[in-house]
């Protein structure tokens, strides 16, 4: 079922990087993403807090997909990124719980590493698309405290990697909010290029993410 997962994950980064020729096929397959990540961990299904958190990345999926996301009106774009920025707030709660059920904790290090990137994103939006903050702040800081926890052992691990993947991913969501608007040809291409590696951040983030968590409350996953 990962291989599914992972398949499908890929034919969605091919469909984002096509930015608005790829749109019929993304929104044909993204919204199976969610579902086939908690059909290929098992631990998903024994939680109902991962489950929840995955309907709310579901959501977040199917919001940020429609057409106002790639709306030439900027305002247009930055509602539908707070409705979708709403939906994913449940997602990183998950997450939240879960690593710290699992003894995961904020260190120094973490903090500190963490705390100028949701600065500098919430600067992002307030400069480039105010209308935006709402995400950026709301949503920025829980996504920043999942990160934060997840890498309590190191920026290395899986669960740190994955905070840091899905970190890059929804900066890059809000880099395209601020600065890639209108219509011209070069803003069309590097708008489908930052869109693609937006899906390929995600796509591995949740997967390392969800496999680092599902774990029994408590007691870290092993190797």
């Amino acid at each position: 079922m990962k291989k599914l997962y992972l398949a499908a994950g890929a034919v969605s980064v091919a469909a984002a990087a096509a930015g608005r020729r790829g749109d019929r096929l993304t929104r044909l397959v993204k919204p199976a993403l969610m579902p086939l990540l908690a059909a290929a961990v098992p631990g998903v299904r024994r939680s109902p807090v991962l489950l929840a958190g995955l309907a709310g990345g579901w959501l977040g999926d199917v919001i940020l997909m429609g057409a106002a996301g790639r709306s030439d009106d900027p305002s247009v774009r930055a509602r539908n990124l707070n409705r979708g920025s709403a939906a994913f707030a449940v997602n990183q709660a998950a997450y939240i719980a879960r690593l710290w059920s699992q003894g995961h904790r904020p260190t120094r290090t973490a903090v500190a590493l963490r705390l100028p990137v949701l600065v500098s994103g919430i600067v992002t939006a307030a400069t480039g698309a105010r209308s935006a903050l709402p995400a950026a702040v709301g949503y920025g800081s829980l996504l920043a405290t999942t990160s934060t926890l997840a890498a309590d052992e190191g920026e290395t691990t899986p669960a740190a990697v994955g905070g840091s993947l899905f970190v890059l991913s929804d900066g890059l969501i809000l880099a395209r909010q601020a600065f890639l608007t209108g219509d011209r040809p070069l803003v069309r291409v590097l708008d489908g290029v930052a869109d693609g590696l937006v899906m390929a951040t995600y796509v591995a983030a949740q997967l390392l993410l969800v496999e680092a968590v599902a774990g029994t409350p408590g007691e870290r996953p092993r190797d």
